[in-house]
Formats: structure tokens, C-alpha cells, sequence
């Protein structure tokens, strides 16, 4: 609750200094929007956000500012094992709040950088948070939360790098874009790259530097598109699964996979000052353990451009 108030006195602060365009939303990740069945692994995230247009946007490159408060809840697949043995994943959450300059280009170039500061462990609230979700709406009572990765300061920095190609068969209504994204940090440390697709299903395309894909806060009235991301994930740390770097308390832990498949798709939609956003995200297994497999979960996102 602190953390909503305080993203909403920010918020308001750059409301009340900034006449350029701003944007308030609200991101949930959750496996159950896919299935009621395969609630585990990452089973929820919880974010809040605000971006606005900086005063050092010209007519070459447009800088975005955003903010972001976010947590991040991790399971087993078997969510009433008393025996840490039956765990095959640790429990762990993951709390941090974040800063982000966006630099988009009249090219249709992004250019993209996060600073996030945060904790991972019980300070994070996940056990309480999932045990109010569950309890509210009837998912039942979960064991295991004594076993989950203990805190560990999160200091993290993330780039993402984003380009046209393919300009040969790129139209009004289909585009590509070559996606990067590297992380490192004390809690997530590795790289994606992919190829991002565009297809619009009704006007043209709105261009990368004005669409709500990166959180342009362009002027487009509206937009309207499918898009389809699939990406090669190299990952050398994940906290979440191994445990802090700084000492070995958490009692539940596993090695990592180095190399898996992520894959999104999903519609994002804009009317006027309104996005909204939804979309469909696999992941292959990341945990060398033979019990351990692939899942999927779904995301949806709203905000109002002010």
C-alpha cells in the first residue's frame, strides 16, 4: 500500500510540472488468464507505471521518462509440498521500483535504459500478497514460503535495443523490428534477442516512435495491431532460482539452464487517450531438474494518456 501511494504522489508531481503528454497505467501478469491448471513458476507480477514525454524530445529523437513500481511472486509446481524435496523450483518474490529513459528516433530506432533498486526475499511480500490473492478468491492455501530464497539487495540495469529490418518487404500495415534486451544486476544477468512483428489489423501502422508498443505517447487518435515476439533468451544469473550472490541461506536452489525460448504475442489496441493490451507469453524450462518444464501465463496492461 505504501508503494501506491507513493507511485501516485510521484505521478501526480509530474502531472502537475509537465504539459506534455503523460501516461498512468497498470500491467498484471498471471498464469491463471491461460489456464486454472497450470498455476506455477512465475504465477503473478503486479506493476505500476507512468511515463512522460521529456523536454529534450526534438524533431529527430523523442526522449520518454517512465516510472515503475512492480512485484514478482515465483512457485513450485506443487504448491501443497510441506517437503522443500518436492519443490522443484524455489519460491521466491521480488519487489523493486524502476527508472527508465526511452530514447525513440525518427528512424524508428529505441533505444531503452532501466534502472531498478529492490529486494528479493520475504521483504518483498510475496507470501503475504499470494496468500490474501489465494484466500480472496478461493485458490486455497499454499505451503512452502519457510523454503523461499532469502533477501538479497537488487541492483539492477537493463538496455534494450530495438531497429527496423527487412525494409524490402515492410508495408503500411506489416513492419519488423531486430529486438535486444540485456540484463545485469545482482537478481537477473543475461540477454534476449529476437525478431519483433507488426501486423496491423485496420489503418496503417503507426510508426515505432509514436506507438504505444515502447509507450511512445504519440498522436495518433488510433491503433490497432498484432504482434508477435519470438526471442533466444541467454541467461547467466537468476536470484530467483539460485539463490543471493552474497551467501548461501536459501535453502531451496538449482542451476540454471543457459539457454531457452521466450515467446510473445498478443494484441495491443488504442483509442484515443486509451491503450490497453493483451497478450500471450511461453517460456521453455529454466532449471536443470528433471521435474521442471516449460509454462506459459498471460499479460494484460492498461493506461491513460493524459
Amino acid at each position: 500500500m505504501r508503494f501506491k501511494i507513493l507511485w501516485l504522489l510521484v505521478a501526480s508531481s509530474v502531472v502537475a510540472q509537465n504539459k506534455k503528454p503523460i501516461e498512468l497505467g497498470l500491467q498484471l501478469e498471471n498464469d491463471s488468464f491461460v489456464s486454472t491448471y497450470n498455476d506455477f513458476y512465475y504465477t503473478n507480477g503486479t506493476f505500476l507505471f507512468g511515463n512522460y514525454v521529456s523536454d529534450k524530445t526534438t524533431t529527430e529523437q523523442k526522449r520518454i521518462h517512465g516510472f515503475r513500481i512492480g512485484q514478482q511472486i515465483f512457485n513450485p509446481r506443487w504448491v501443497k509440498a510441506t517437503n522443500p524435496e518436492n519443490h522443484n523450483r524455489p519460491y521466491a518474490g521480488y519487489l523493486f521500483a524502476e527508472y527508465s529513459v526511452t530514447k525513440m528516433n525518427r528512424s524508428n530506432s529505441v533505444k531503452a535504459m532501466t534502472f531498478q533498486l529492490g529486494v528479493v526475499g520475504p521483504d518483498s511480500k510475496a507470501e503475504q500478497f499470494q496468500d490474501w490473492m489465494h484466500a480472496s478468491f478461493g485458490f486455497g492455501k499454499i505451503y512452502g514460503w519457510e523454503y523461499q530464497i532469502q533477501n538479497t539487495l537488487a541492483l539492477q540495469y537493463g538496455l534494450t535495443y530495438s531497429k527496423p529490418i527487412f525494409a524490402k518487404v515492410t508495408s503500411d500495415y506489416l513492419d519488423f523490428q531486430l529486438y535486444t534486451k540485456s540484463d545485469l544486476g545482482t537478481v537477473f544477468t543475461g540477454t534476449n534477442f529476437g525478431i519483433l512483428t507488426r501486423l496491423s489489423l485496420s489503418k496503417p501502422l503507426t510508426a515505432m516512435s509514436n506507438s504505444n508498443f515502447y509507450n511512445g505517447l504519440g498522436t495518433a487518435p488510433k491503433e490497432c495491431y498484432f504482434f508477435v515476439l519470438p526471442k533466444i533468451n541467454l541467461q547467466v544469473y537468476d536470484a530467483t532460482i539460485q539463490g543471493s550472490l552474497f551467501d548461501h541461506k536459501s535453502v531451496v536452489t538449482f542451476d540454471l539452464k543457459p539457454i531457452r525460448f521466450r515467446g510473445e504475442a498478443g494484441i495491443k489496441f488504442k483509442y484515443h487517450h486509451l491503450n490497453l493490451s493483451g497478450s500471450f507469453v511461453y517460456t521453455t524450462d529454466e532449471i536443470r531438474n528433471n521435474s521442471a518444464t516449460g509454462y506459459y501465463y498471460g499479460s494484460v496492461i492498461s493506461s491513460y494518456v493524459f
